[in-house]
């Protein structure tokens, strides 16, 4: 078992890396910063004696290098004037494509969820927020709005939508609703710049509470929600967590996608718009089939159980967080 000073240095080590690429000015910068990045994240899935952990961090590490190697040679091919100067469009289009199989965007998806099936809630948390980020940084910098990049956000919502009604492990389908809010990330990044920093800010804190629930309880599958010891505090917040998760208003999971759909009706961008909320309400409806599943558990608990202190303080903690949509509303209207 790796020791806790060793995971906290690769920690930093992946949270400085990511800072690296965001604030270099040049790609060689960026590249090296994702290079680090990698090296430290794959020390921090891996455990001793799980064969299941070996091979997500061999899978991991082969699809970030691949998409590295690919990255790195189109830049030096630019760089020394191999591409025609005028033909900037081909290589945007080979970067844009690097850093979707870095972030596992259909159709380089397939890693992604066998992945978060094998790793802990606490990696699922990073490779689902932190690990995006860089490579979401470097898109929104390369992107434009036009034909191809409006079909991978359509791809990315739908397939993500979709993928995700044929599994009960629920890692996988946090995985493929991932899938489906990178499509709502890149589909504001493509409107406005910083619009998709507000959504991945608001999309991490509603994932790490969620997350942190799970793994407290060790619920990995649908069927295992069964837990006759839950409160019904407790329930509430998993359902509340739940429905906050596929978006529903008045819960904070609404914001972000309230945010892109106004802009995108300003920027008159309809028939995208029209897909990505039809894949949206598929994804509810897994988030809404777990919920159906607490609901149906009896419980052996009274009704509003005084809990332990901690506990409980987390849980209402979670309460609020998902309820603050009404409060950010009114701060808009401030601002």
């Amino acid at each position: 078992m790796m020791k806790t000073s060793s995971k906290m240095l690769f920690m930093m080590m992946t949270i400085i890396s990511t800072i690296i690429v965001i604030s270099s000015s040049n790609w060689l910068n960026m590249w090296m910063g994702m290079e680090i990045n990698l090296m430290s994240f794959i020390p921090l899935t891996f455990k001793s004696k799980n064969n299941f952990l070996s091979q997500s961090s061999m899978m991991y590490f082969l699809i970030q290098s691949m998409a590295s190697t690919i990255f790195i040679i189109i830049i030096l091919m630019y760089k020394y004037m191999f591409f025609n100067m005028n033909n900037t469009s081909i290589v945007k289009i080979i970067i844009m494509i690097t850093m979707m199989m870095k972030m596992g965007m259909p159709p380089f998806h397939m890693w992604f969820p066998e992945m978060m099936s094998k790793i802990s809630w606490n990696m699922c948390v990073m490779l689902m927020t932190w690990q995006k980020i860089a490579p979401m940084y470097i898109l929104s910098l390369i992107m434009e709005n036009n034909k191809l990049m409006m079909m991978m956000i359509m791809l990315s919502t739908i397939m993500g939508a979709i993928l995700g009604l044929n599994h009960t492990s629920i890692r996988k389908i946090m995985a493929y609703s991932s899938i489906n809010h990178v499509g709502w990330m890149m589909a504001a990044a493509m409107i406005n710049k910083k619009l998709w920093m507000m959504y991945m800010m608001l999309y991490s804190l509603m994932i790490i509470p969620m997350c942190m629930n799970l793994s407290k309880y060790n619920i990995m599958y649908i069927n295992q929600f069964n837990i006759k010891s839950l409160s019904m505090t407790e329930k509430l917040s998993f359902m509340i967590m739940m429905m906050s998760m596929g978006g529903l208003p008045p819960f904070i999971g609404f914001m972000p996608k309230w945010m892109t759909i106004e802009y995108m009706i300003i920027s008159n961008e309809m028939m995208m718009l029209t897909v990505m909320m039809l894949s949206s309400m598929v994804t509810l409806s897994y988030y809404m089939r777990m919920i159906s599943s607490i609901n149906m558990m009896a419980s052996n608990s009274q009704k509003w159980v005084i809990l332990n202190k901690m506990s409980k303080t987390s849980t209402t903690n979670m309460l609020y967080i998902n309820m603050m949509l009404p409060l950010f509303i009114l701060l808009m209207n401030f601002m």
